[in-house]
């Protein structure tokens, strides 16, 4: 890649208007600043390398000197933007590094719950800095996000599907009433029939927290018995929620509490082809929150009857749903919170 190639798709890359085949390439531009292998790096070593690794960097993008001269403010925003992406390129030149092992570690140190009625376990570890994309058997797609895994049996039983998540994993699961889908996350079982979902695993305070988000669909989130005691019906649904679509939930493995809430972007539940614009005229506020609990599946209520009666005038099909319900409430005098997996709308309302 030439100079102008490079500062483009860096630029596209912070702005995250990538292509996969775009990623590829700055990836494998990446790999060409720094090909050395190494095995093992202590402290300074490895301040050393992320320096060059940022010297690199900058003087790959660097315009020669005879370019047009570029004002302060300009120059700026380009360094900024390089060493935005250095930081993200040195972070996974890290991981790429002493991110592997790690992760192995955890795959052999994990409790097995899963089984391969006929055939065998399959192991799928996404060693890359990409996403990885894994197709089951049953066509379902788990996108394993980096430095995560995913176990899983060759052939599913007769009576449901299993497969043991370590890590973070985007889940689209291929509708089948008959054989319901169970993923094992930590102390966690996730189930569903067909839907899609992410689960996040992360470490907090030498505890482990394990976040499920749905997108579409319904799922069920509860206790795994068996990661307390072996009992025999992993399925039992104790200390346990249902999930729709923009809700989320954290389970805290040390109190053994589960916290339910909104996911911090909510998306439209319902997918059409085409989507309808949302232009009000003096419409009531009843009527547009109606619609708006069709298009994204959240409950959202007044803690004032007489909010419903106020009135809304403009343009909100382009807005984020938290921006939609700003512009709304502001133009009314009244503000909005959320309260677990509700919306609530306070304010004196209007005759």
């Amino acid at each position: 890649m030439n100079n102008k190639e490079i500062q483009a798709l860096l630029l596209k890359y912070r702005q995250g208007k990538c292509t996969e085949e775009e990623m590829t390439r700055i990836h494998l531009w990446y790999d060409s600043l720094n090909g050395e292998s190494v095995a093992a790096l202590d402290t300074a070593e490895k301040n050393m390398i992320g320096e060059r690794m940022l010297g690199n960097l900058l003087n790959e993008v660097r315009e020669p000197e005879s370019a047009v001269t570029l004002s302060p403010w300009r120059r700026w925003n380009q360094v900024a933007v390089y060493m935005t992406a250095a930081a993200m390129f040195i972070a996974i030149g890290y991981w790429a590094m002493l991110g592997k092992k790690p992760a192995q570690q955890r795959i052999n140190n994990e409790k097995m719950y899963v089984e391969a009625p006929v055939g065998r376990l399959i192991t799928e570890e996404n060693t890359s800095a990409l996403p990885k994309k894994v197709v089951l058997e049953d066509n379902s797609v788990v996108t394993l996000d980096p430095g995560s895994a995913i176990i899983y049996p060759n052939s599913f039983a007769a009576d449901k599907r299993a497969v043991q998540l370590i890590g973070d994993a985007f889940f689209e699961i291929t509708k089948n009433p008959d054989k319901p889908f169970f993923v094992y996350s930590g102390k966690l079982i996730t189930r569903v029939l067909g839907t899609s979902f992410r689960i996040k695993t992360r470490s907090k305070d030498k505890a482990l927290e394990v976040e499920v988000e749905v997108v579409t669909g319904k799922v069920s989130v509860f206790e795994n018995q068996r990661a307390f005691e072996e009992a025999e019906v992993p399925e039992e649904q104790n200390n346990g929620v249902v999930l729709t679509p923009n809700q989320r939930v954290t389970y805290f493995s040390e109190s053994r509490h589960l916290m339910t809430g909104l996911v911090p972007e909510p998306v439209k539940a319902v997918k059409e082809n085409i989507q309808p614009k949302l232009v009000f005229n003096d419409s009531k506020l009843e009527d547009i929150i109606h619609t708006l609990h069709q298009q994204y599946g959240i409950e959202i209520v007044f803690a004032n009857d007489r909010l419903s009666q106020c009135t809304f005038t403009g343009d909100i099909t382009e807005m984020p749903l938290y921006e939609k319900l700003d512009l709304i409430c502001k133009s009314n005098g009244a503000d909005y919170e959320v309260k677990g997996t509700r919306i609530l709308i306070n304010g004196k309302g209007c005759d």
